[in-house]
């Protein structure tokens, strides 16, 4: 099985008939978000692009369709995958597709603000 907590897609196979720790969606990471095993949020943020599907769900800000000659990899880091219940980040719980969403980096920098998260938690 796939090594994404919420996917339950066969993984991979090497051609010594071994087990790859991905299944087809998401060995892409390794284009699109090469940190993604160690930060499993990135999982999220792959399946949308793969799905071409990359919208901000707060305000519905395009990037493939604003910006249609650019790079796909330049437009990627125009989105940030958000946690919608900070409180529960780091738990199983809070690292599943129900407590994503993809915003882009204006949405998620004032929902940050809102949230108080760029206070050190001693402050909050």
């Amino acid at each position: 099985m796939c090594k994404v907590s919420w996917c339950t897609n066969e993984s991979l196979k090497y051609k010594n008939g071994s087990s790859k720790a991905y299944c087809k969606v998401h060995m892409q990471y390794k284009q699109y978000a090469i940190n993604a095993p160690v930060r499993p949020w990135l999982m999220y943020k792959v399946e949308k692009v793969v799905e071409d599907n990359l919208k901000c769900e707060h305000c519905g800000f395009e990037p493939y369709v604003t910006y249609p000659n650019e790079n796909k990899k330049r437009l990627i880091s125009l989105m940030d995958v958000d946690h919608i219940d900070p409180q529960i980040k780091h738990t199983p719980e809070g690292e599943q597709p129900s407590n994503y969403q993809l915003l882009c980096k204006h949405c998620h920098i004032l929902k940050s603000h809102e949230e108080g998260d760029f206070k050190a938690k001693k402050y909050r």
